[in-house]
């Protein structure tokens, strides 16, 4: 596959040249797409004025510029070098190339979305913000491929408001579903505003101290798992940032790499996002998660937060639409004066997978830090629900429970996950 780049960044060539996806990647200036968008609207324009007549010479530069340039499979375009109105151009040159639009960040979510319909009208594909120069060139291929793209094996859990238990959440659902597995499982706190420290006596690093490292992409993948918490027999937890200094100081590149590292330590990975997805810690986590699980639970102010988070920054910056997303309702309360998950569902558009009741102890035990020393039935009988499910989304088959575990229990745990309606509605991932 051949792509043209036009593009001012260096690591990006570079990123494509060593992927191995491409036959050849050439990059383009600017000024000589303006040549070639200049010559075919000089052969337009002078066939249009000559009606149908042969056409007569054209200037030597745009004779030796399409010498030169025959159509890429792909034109992957820079909107710092390329306005969306020149892109467009581009298009009608090039009929039979893919281009694809890279989206910087900065925008304000109406140009963002201003842009996106542009593109869509037009036949454009595009690239979203806070990516890598390997994933922009993972994607690039993928587009000209038809390549779907591979199996992370992560899952990441926001939240529409701080304060909602998604952290404790997210940390019981890992011991979970390793018990219930028997896989690795890393969870990586990468929420910039709180460590999720908490319930806990924590005794590994936290993120701010591995920024040097992530920085400089020298972080190994070993050198990972011995600076993580031991939650539980093959579970391991990376604490958040500490440093409120720091979190818009993280870039992609090395989030990303952590993201990377620890996927070659754990076979399933949970990303804590916090509830403010503004900055590179929480968009990495958001990018390479398979699923995404939505913490929620009754307060109207949850509802109405949500929905600008997707309006303004969802929606506009990943392309929330088109993500597999699942509502996790936690602190649910069974009033009649109260919203229940079928109908916050409806509200949400979302399907949801489990609903962890309010635990009025729940706050004493995280304040003496015994919170994961705790046994709840009913909250762990939800938890397993949303276990089976994450489990069943990758096809990983759950081991055998003990056989007092089962009496009475089987028949109900195969009707739930048979019965439950996220199942019909959501696609298991392919290549598990």
């Amino acid at each position: 596959m051949n792509v043209y780049v036009i593009s001012a960044d260096r690591r990006l060539l570079e990123a494509m040249r060593e992927s191995g996806h491409y036959t050849s990647v050439v990059s383009i200036s600017r000024e000589r797409v303006h040549i070639l968008l200049e010559d075919t609207e000089g052969r337009a324009r002078e066939k249009r004025e000559m009606n149908g007549t042969k056409e007569p010479a054209l200037p030597e530069h745009t004779s030796v510029l399409h010498e030169l340039y025959t159509e890429p499979d792909v034109w992957l375009v820079s909107d710092r070098q390329l306005d969306i109105q020149e892109t467009i151009a581009l298009r009608g040159c090039c009929p039979s190339s893919r281009i694809v639009y890279m989206l910087s960040n900065g925008l304000d979510p109406q140009a963002m979305k201003t842009r996106q319909s542009l593109c869509a009208a037009h036949g454009l594909d595009y690239t979203l913000p806070y990516h890598t120069v390997e994933q922009v060139a993972e994607t690039a291929a993928g587009i000209g491929t038809g390549k779907e793209k591979e199996l992370s094996k992560v899952i990441t859990g926001i939240a529409p408001l701080p304060q909602l238990g998604l952290t404790s959440s997210l940390l019981r659902i890992g011991v979970m579903l390793s018990r219930m597995s028997g896989k690795r499982v890393g969870i990586l706190g990468l929420n910039g505003w709180n460590p999720g420290d908490s319930g806990m006596e924590y005794k590994g690093k936290y993120v701010d101290e591995l920024w040097g490292g992530l920085q400089g992409r020298q972080l190994q993948a070993g050198e990972l798992l011995a600076k993580m918490h031991m939650l539980a027999p093959r579970v391991h937890y990376l604490a958040g940032s500490r440093d409120l200094k720091k979190l818009y100081y993280y870039n992609t590149e090395g989030v990303s790499w952590l993201i990377d590292q620890a996927k070659e330590c754990f076979d399933l990975i949970l990303l804590d996002a916090g509830s403010y997805p503004d900055h590179a810690l929480a968009a990495q986590s958001i990018l390479a998660a398979d699923l995404l699980l939505v913490q929620m639970h009754q307060r109207q102010q949850a509802k109405l937060q949500w929905q600008r988070m997707c309006e303004h920054i969802l929606q506009p910056v990943f392309r929330w639409e088109e993500r597999q997303s699942l509502l996790l309702f936690n602190q649910m309360q069974r009033s009649p004066e109260m919203e229940n998950e079928k109908q916050l569902s409806r509200q949400l558009g979302l399907s949801y997978v489990g609903s962890l009741p309010h635990i009025p102890s729940f706050a004493r035990a995280e304040a003496e830090g015994r919170l994961f020393e705790q046994v709840w039935p009913e909250y762990d009988k939800e938890l397993s629900k949303v276990c089976r499910a994450l489990l069943h989304f990758y096809g990983i088959s759950p081991l055998p429970e003990p056989p007092v575990a089962l009496e009475g229990k089987a028949a109900e745990k195969e009707g739930a996950v048979r019965g439950t309606s996220w199942l019909r509605w959501m696609k298991p991932v392919k290549g598990a």
